[in-house]
């Protein structure tokens, strides 16, 4: 079984390093070896997710086109929920020049900001975690990334293959349809593939070095690109796009809270909460749930020294238990106290 299985990473090792001799970046590899499909999963850091994730499209970053491209991926095409089944990611290049991995973000601002001002994509502390690398016939899925040297692989993924167009002369052959068990069973041996690929190796022999040579590379091959004029004045047009993009947010941000109607929202939230409301203290020392009813029913829970927000029209109950049925304690009557705040000792 040993045997087996490290052969098994070997062959993986072999076609993965194939074409691993001139370190090139990922938009190269993108154009020319990544289509859309499904790729399968055959290495899982958690073995929890043995199925596929899904790119559904491959299209120039609107941010830099022609030269870098925007990866839509669903990471649970296959999932329950239709919500979950229909999410989407994007995924752009980290660099300008030449990019080492592919970064998880969205394009800033609403569809009217992105066509007066122009697509940016969002940077920041709140992207980058999340990543992915092509190298030949796989994808990386990358999370918790800090650096180059301190992430982690949560997918290995194979690339679907590419069918073989067909001519007139050459009519594409009918595909046999599978019975019930031979389905089955072939599910099975893609499942059996999880777990084969060693993600600490893969990373070690495989990940690591394309990031150590095409960082480095990344860094000689930017001073020489940026030192370009035209490539200068790319730059500075993304750099002005995203600046005037902040600016527009910024405004378009204070033109809605300085608007008649948020201060008429903001004054009709004033009204609910003097006339309305009531806010409940706990200083039982223990949990308590509070409701409207005699008997806990529908309750709300509160936990020793918190508070909670509640109708105050209404005579008001706490119980110590939240089960149905357990008794109340009355301790505010409708209408009593609305807009303050009512302690419960």
């Amino acid at each position: 079984m040993k045997t087996l299985k490290l052969f098994k990473f070997w062959i993986f090792l072999i076609a993965i390093c194939a074409q691993a001799q001139e370190v090139k970046n990922q938009s190269e590899i993108i154009r020319n070896n990544v289509s859309k499909g499904e790729y399968r999963i055959v290495a899982d850091l958690y073995k929890s997710h043995s199925g596929v994730m899904e790119i559904t499209d491959v299209q120039f970053d609107k941010n830099q086109p022609n030269d870098h491209f925007e990866i839509v991926l669903k990471q649970y095409p296959n999932h329950a929920t239709e919500s979950t089944r229909n999410e989407t990611s994007q995924y752009f290049p980290d660099n300008i020049a030449f990019p080492v991995t592919y970064v998880n973000s969205v394009y800033e601002g609403n569809k009217k900001l992105q066509e007066k001002v122009g697509y940016v994509v969002r940077e920041g502390r709140s992207v980058g975690r999340d990543r992915i690398v092509f190298i030949n016939n796989y994808m990386f899925f990358l999370q918790k990334w800090e650096s180059k040297d301190d992430y982690e692989i949560r997918f290995v993924l194979k690339a679907p293959k590419v069918e073989k167009e067909t001519t007139e002369s050459e009519p594409a052959k009918k595909k046999k349809k599978k019975g019930f068990f031979k389905a089955m069973k072939s599910k099975m041996r893609n499942s059996k593939a999880l777990g084969s690929v060693d993600i600490d190796k893969v990373k070690a022999e495989v990940l690591q070095p394309y990031l150590d040579k095409a960082t480095k590379k990344q860094e000689a091959y930017y001073k020489q690109w940026v030192a370009k004029p035209e490539n200068a004045k790319t730059k500075k047009y993304i750099d002005d796009k995203r600046a005037m993009m902040d600016k527009a947010m910024k405004q378009y941000n204070d033109d809605i809270f300085n608007s008649p109607e948020y201060q008429r929202m903001l004054a009709y939230q004033k009204w609910l909460k003097n006339n309305v409301n009531v806010t409940v203290a706990n200083k039982k020392g223990s949990t308590i749930w509070v409701g409207s009813s005699k008997e806990a029913f529908i309750t709300h829970e509160i936990p020793s020294g918190g508070q909670s927000t509640q109708t105050c029209t209404t005579d008001l109950y706490y119980y110590y238990s939240d089960a149905k049925g357990s008794p109340g304690h009355k301790f505010y009557s409708a209408d009593s106290n609305c807009g303050s705040t009512v302690t419960i000792n």
